[in-house]
């Protein structure tokens, strides 16, 4: 796989830094879950099934969550003039274009996800002994 990646990565502010907003765009813990499983139905899916599809999430936080993908353009809502009211999420095309990024992210944790984990926990326990020693 070609490497894409700037050789300068300068920018005085990491705001601006464009790979810095994109993953300000999917850092939440539910986003990537979210945009998984509305590619996954691959059509629209009212709110229910949504959460149902996802498990753990509460109302709240999902309600929180697709207000804030949708004000990024990654998910569109529809709501439907019905009693009770109908309302469907789907993932936009622009959130489309963001899965190949995401399943990059996701080989990377698989193949490297253990090793991270390792160091770690040997940074953690050399710094509790590092306490201790110093603790006396």
């Amino acid at each position: 796989m070609a490497e894409s990646f700037p050789d300068r990565l300068d920018y005085a502010e990491p705001e601006v830094c464009p790979a810095n907003r994109a993953f300000d765009l999917v850092a939440h813990k539910w986003t990537v879950t979210i945009l998984h499983r509305l590619r996954v139905t691959g059509g629209p899916v009212r709110f229910r099934q949504l959460q149902r599809l996802i498990g753990a999430i509460t109302q709240k936080e999902l309600t929180k969550r697709l207000r804030e993908l949708e004000r990024s353009g990654l998910v569109s809502r529809e709501v439907f003039a019905e009693v009770p009211p109908r309302v469907e999420y789907r993932m936009t095309d622009l959130g489309s274009t963001l899965i190949p990024a995401l399943a990059g992210l996701h080989e990377w944790a698989e193949r490297h996800g253990d090793l991270v984990a390792r160091n770690q926990r040997r940074s953690d326990e050399a710094r509790a002994e590092a306490a201790r020693v110093a603790a006396g």
